[in-house]
C-alpha cells in the first residue's frame, strides 16, 4: 500500500460520511436540548462531564452525553415526552432540571449556562453500583484500568503492558505500539530516568499493584513531546482521590517462586492530600531458545550451526511512592511527590554451539557458554514539584522534576572451545565484567491554557530536558591463573542530550466541527563520548513539528477526527556507541555513532460510535519514516560464523494499517472486548548494507471477555495473536497464547484473586532471517521465550473511604434508574486523561 493509495482510501471514508450526515440531516425533526456547564468558582468550563436525560414515565435514562472542551452539551434527536435533566462531575453538585416537555408546541429547548458548585463530600456525592470499565476509548487515546485487569495481578507493569490493545511487548521486555518499537515512554506525564535504557528491567520491576493506569496516545499533538514514532505510552502511579483516611493492602504468592505485596495509605482535607505506597516483588521467570543457522556457498559447501540457551532470571525489587497536595486557596495547588524503585536482578544463563558439516554430519566444533549475572543497589529516584493556578479564564501549571538511576552488576562468563575438525584443539577463555551506568534527567515546564471566547481556546507551553547517561564496562580476562584487565573488552560510554521546546495550540469550535492546529518547535544537543581512544560524536539540530486535528461530531454518540503530526526518534546509548560487544562468540552487537534521528509524518482518520451496549473505535493510520533505523546482520571479517548486529539508517519506510477496538456489554454478567490492528509494512531497499526492499502484510488482535456467573464472583479471560509481520532480513514468526483470573469479593473490603498468564505455554518469539557473507548464503531460524506460565493467587483488603460509601437509599436509587454507572460518564468509555499531566 503506498501513500496514494491511503489517501484514495481517506477520501472514501469522508465521502461515506459526509452521505451519512447528509442522510442524518435529512431524517425527521426531533426535539433537542443544549446547554453549558461551567465551574461556579472560576467560570471554567467543566470539560467531560456527564449530562444524563430521563424520562419521567419510568425514570430511565433517554439520552446521555459529555461535554466537549468547552462545557457544552447538546442532547438531539429526541421523541416527544416528558423528560428531567441531571448533570454529573467528579467532585460537583448534581443538578437536576425537571419537566423538559418536548411537544409540537416546544421541541428546541436552550438552557442558560449552568454553573455547578464544588462539593465538600466529593465522591460522596455519586453511588456508583457498575464495575468501572476496563479500558476506556477515546478518540486519541485508550485508558487501561489496572483494578479491572484480573490477568495482571501480582504481576509486573510488562504484564500488565501485555495485555493493553495496541501495545505488544517483544522477547527481551521491549515496547511495540502498532507494530513499531520506537514509542515514547512516559512516568505520570513525564520524562523519567526511570525510562531510560534500562526500561525493559525497570518495567519488570514495577509491580502491577502500583499503576493507578496506563494511556496510549497513539497521534500526539503538538503539546507533546515528539519523542516516539509510533506515539507516547503514559504510565500513571496511583495517588489518592478520596476524602478522609482510606487505603489497601495485598499480597500474592505464585510458581517460580513469585511473593508480591503492597499497601497504600492515603489521607485527604479541603487542604491537603497526602498519600504514599509501597510495593514489593520477588519473582523467578525461565525462559529457552535456540538458534539453527545454515551456510551455503561456493569453495565451502553447507555448514549448519546449532546453537540452543536456557536462562534464568530471579526478580527483587520495591517500589515506594509518596507526595503531598497543598490548597493554597481555592484556585492554587502546590504539589510535591517522590518515587523510588529500588531493585536486583540475577541472570543465569547456559548454552551451547554446534558446528556441524553439511555432507558429512560430522561435528566440527563445539563451543559452551556459561554466564551468570549479579546486580546490586540498582535504584531509580524521582523527585517532582508541581503548581497549578486557575484564573477567572486560565490555567497556569509549571514542573519542576529530577530523576536519577543507578546501575551496578558483576558478570562471570566462561567459555568453552573444542575444535574437532581439522586440527583438534580446545581453549578456555573466562572473564569477569564490572559493568554499570548512571544517569539523571531534568525537566522543567510550563503550560498556560486560555479560553479566548465561547468557542475557542489557546494553549502555550515550555519544556527543557537535561539527560545524561553515564555506562562503563571494565572486563577482567584469565591469562594463566590470574586475571588481569582486558582492554580490548573494556567499555566507557557517556551520553548527554538537551531537548528544548516551545509549542503553541489553538483551538476553534464551530457547532459540531472542531479544529486544532499546533506547531512544537525542538532544538535538541546531543553529545557521546567513547573514552576508549577518545572518540566523540555530537549532534545539533533544529526542528519544527505541525500538528493539525479536525474533528466532527456527527451525533451524540458518533464522533469523526483527521489528524496529521510530525514526531521524531533519537537513536541512544547502544545503538550509537562505536564499542564492539563480543561477549556472545558467534552474535556480536556495535553501535553506529552517525546515526541519525527518525523523521515521521503520521496520518490518522478516527471514528467513534456508542450505542447502548457496544463502543466502537476505529483507525485509519499510516506512518512514513525517513531516515527510519533498522537493525542490520553483516559477518563479522567475511566469517561464516560470526555476524555483527548493528543500527543503520535505511532511506524510508511506510507503515499503514487499520485498527479497531470494539467493547460489548452483551448482558449484565458478560461484556467483550477485542481490538484488532492490521497493516501493510514497506522497508525501501539500502543496497549499502545488502538490503533489497521488502514489504509485507501483518495483523495482530486480541480478546478479552469479563464473566460474572455469580454475584459476588467475577472470570477474566484473555488470548493473543501476532501474525508473522516483515523485517529488514526476514519475518518474525507468529505468536500466541491464553491468559486467564478470576475474583472473588469475600466481604465488600476483601477479595481472593487467582490468575494463570500464558495457560498454554505457547508464547514464542521467533525468527527467520536471511543475508549475504560474501557470496555465501545464511538462513537463520531462531525461537526464544523470556519466561514460561506463572501462577498468582492474592488476596486484597481495602479500609476507610470508599467510592461506593454514601447515602445507601441515593443508591438504590440509581440502580433502579438503571444508570450503570453512567454517573462517571455518559460515554463510559471515552477515555481522560487518567490523572496523568502530560
Amino acid at each position: 500500500m503506498n501513500f496514494k493509495h491511503f489517501l484514495n482510501l481517506v477520501t472514501v471514508l469522508l465521502l461515506f460520511c459526509a452521505a451519512s450526515v447528509f442522510a442524518q440531516q435529512g431524517a425527521a425533526v426531533k426535539g433537542s436540548v443544549t446547554g453549558k456547564l461551567i465551574d461556579a468558582g472560576t467560570n471554567q468550563p467543566l470539560e467531560f462531564a456527564t449530562v444524563t436525560l430521563l424520562k419521567k414515565a419510568d425514570n430511565l435514562p433517554a439520552k446521555s452525553i459529555q461535554t466537549d472542551l468547552q462545557g457544552n452539551f447538546k442532547l438531539d434527536n429526541l421523541p416527544d415526552g416528558l423528560y428531567l435533566l441531571r448533570t454529573t462531575y467528579v467532585g460537583y453538585a448534581t443538578y437536576t432540571k425537571d419537566s423538559i416537555n418536548i411537544s409540537p408546541r416546544k421541541r428546541v429547548y436552550v438552557l442558560n449556562t449552568i454553573k455547578l458548585g464544588q462539593t465538600k463530600g466529593v465522591l460522596k456525592e455519586v453511588a456508583i453500583k457498575a464495575q468501572r470499565s476496563q479500558i476506556q476509548l477515546g478518540v486519541d487515546r485508550k485508558v487501561f484500568s489496572v483494578d479491572q485487569s484480573l490477568v495482571s495481578q501480582g504481576g509486573s507493569a510488562t504484564d500488565l503492558l501485555n495485555n493493553v490493545p495496541s501495545v505488544q511487548v517483544d522477547v527481551d521486555g521491549n515496547l511495540n505500539l502498532r507494530g513499531t518499537s520506537n514509542v515514547r515512554v512516559l512516568i505520570n506525564g513525564k520524562p523519567s530516568a526511570l525510562t531510560g535504557s534500562s526500561m525493559a528491567d525497570i518495567l519488570q520491576s514495577i509491580p502491577a499493584s502500583a499503576i493507578e493506569n496506563i494511556e496510549v496516545i497513539t497521534n500526539p499533538s503538538s503539546k507533546y513531546d515528539a519523542e516516539g514514532q509510533s506515539g507516547i505510552i503514559n504510565i500513571v502511579l496511583k495517588k489518592n482521590a478520596r476524602l478522609g483516611m482510606n487505603g489497601s493492602v495485598s499480597g500474592s504468592v505464585g510458581n517460580q517462586k513469585s511473593v508480591n505485596g503492597s499497601a497504600n495509605i492515603a489521607y485527604q482535607t479541603q487542604k491537603i492530600n497526602l498519600y504514599a505506597n509501597y510495593s514489593y516483588r520477588k519473582a523467578q521467570r525461565t525462559g529457552n531458545g535456540f538458534t539453527n543457522r545454515t551456510t551455503t556457498g561456493p569453495g565451502i559447501g553447507t555448514t549448519f550451526q546449532n546453537q540452543i540457551a536456557d536462562q534464568s532470571f530471579d526478580f527483587n525489587s520495591n517500589n515506594i511512592r509518596a507526595g503531598i497536595d497543598i490548597n493554597l486557596d481555592p484556585k492554587t495547588t502546590l504539589s510535591f511527590s517522590g518515587n523510588a524503585n529500588l531493585r536486583n536482578r540475577n541472570r543465569f544463563q547456559f548454552g551451547d554451539t554446534r558446528i556441524i558439516d553439511g555432507p558429512t554430519g560430522a561435528l566440527k566444533q563445539l563451543t559452551s557458554q556459561d554466564a551468570s549475572s549479579f546486580t546490586h543497589g540498582n535504584r531509580n529516584l524521582d523527585y517532582n514539584a508541581d503548581f497549578d493556578r486557575k484564573y477567572k479564564k486560565g490555567e497556569l501549571t509549571a514542573n519542576v522534576g529530577y530523576s536519577t538511576g543507578h546501575e551496578d552488576a558483576d558478570d562471570y562468563q566462561t567459555i568453552a572451545y573444542n575444535v574437532y575438525q581439522p586440527t583438534p584443539s580446545n581453549r578456555l577463555r573466562k572473564q569477569i565484567n564490572v559493568n554499570g551506568e548512571q544517569g539523571y534527567n531534568v525537566n522543567l515546564q510550563t503550560d498556560y491554557t486560555q479560553p479566548l471566547s465561547n468557542n475557542n481556546k489557546i494553549e502555550l507551553g515550555y519544556r527543557s530536558t537535561f539527560a545524561q547517561n553515564d555506562s562503563h564496562n571494565d572486563v577482567d580476562s584469565l591469562l594463566g591463573t590470574s586475571y588481569v584487565p582486558d582492554g580490548r573488552l573494556t567499555n566507557h560510554f557517556l551520553y548527554k542530550e538537551q531537548v528544548h521546546a516551545v509549542y503553541g495550540n489553538y483551538q476553534q469550535q464551530f457547532g459540531q466541527f472542531g479544529v486544532q492546529v499546533g506547531l512544537r518547535a525542538e532544538s535538541a544537543h546531543i553529545r557521546t563520548l567513547l573514552r576508549e581512544g577518545n572518540v566523540a560524536n555530537g549532534q545539533d539540530y533544529f526542528r519544527v513539528y505541525p500538528s493539525i486535528f479536525l474533528s466532527d461530531k456527527l451525533s451524540e454518540n458518533q464522533t469523526l477526527q483527521i489528524s496529521y503530526t510530525r514526531r521524531v526518534s533519537r537513536p541512544r546509548d547502544r545503538q550509537i556507541s562505536p564499542f564492539l560487544d563480543t561477549s556472545d562468540p558467534y552474535n556480536y552487537q556495535q553501535g553506529t555513532p552517525t546515526l541519525k534521528p527518525e523523521d515521521t509524518h503520521s496520518f490518522e482518520l478516527s471514528y467513534i460510535n456508542y450505542w447502548k451496549s457496544v463502543t466502537l473505535t476505529s483507525s485509519l493510520y499510516t506512518r512514513i519514516t525517513n531516515d527510519n533505523i533498522q537493525r542490520v546482520r553483516t559477518p563479522y571479517n567475511n566469517s561464516t560464523t560470526v555476524v555483527v548486529l548493528h543500527s543503520e539508517n535505511i532511506t524510508s519506510s511506510q507503515n499503514s494499517g487499520f485498527e479497531l477496538i470494539g467493547k460489548v456489554n452483551a448482558t449484565q454478567n458478560l461484556d467483550i472486548t477485542a481490538n484488532v490492528n492490521a497493516y501493510y509494512s514497506y522497508l525501501q531497499a539500502a543496497p549499502q548494507f545488502g538490503l533489497n526492499s521488502t514489504s509485507g502484510f501483518a495483523w495482530n488482535g486480541n480478546l478479552t471477555a469479563n464473566i460474572k456467573p455469580a454475584k459476588k464472583l467475577g472470570v477474566q479471560l484473555r488470548g493473543d495473536y501476532n501474525a508473522p509481520q516483515v523485517i529488514s532480513q526476514g519475518k518474525q514468526r507468529a505468536m500466541y497464547g491464553l491468559d486467564g483470573g478470576l475474583k472473588y469479593d469475600i466481604t465488600k473490603a476483601l477479595n481472593l484473586s487467582a490468575n494463570v498468564r500464558d495457560i498454554f505455554n505457547s508464547r514464542k518469539f521467533g525468527s527467520n532471517i536471511d543475508y549475504m557473507a560474501g557470496t555465501a548464503s545464511i538462513h537463520s531460524e531462531s525461537v526464544r521465550r523470556f519466561q514460561t506460565r506463572t501462577m498468582q493467587v492474592t488476596l486484597s483488603y481495602r479500609f476507610g473511604s470508599a467510592p461506593d460509601d454514601g447515602n445507601k437509599k441515593k443508591g438504590k436509587k440509581d440502580k433502579k434508574d438503571g444508570n450503570n454507572g453512567d454517573d462517571m460518564g455518559g460515554n463510559p468509555d471515552e477515555g481522560g486523561n487518567g490523572g496523568g499531566k502530560l
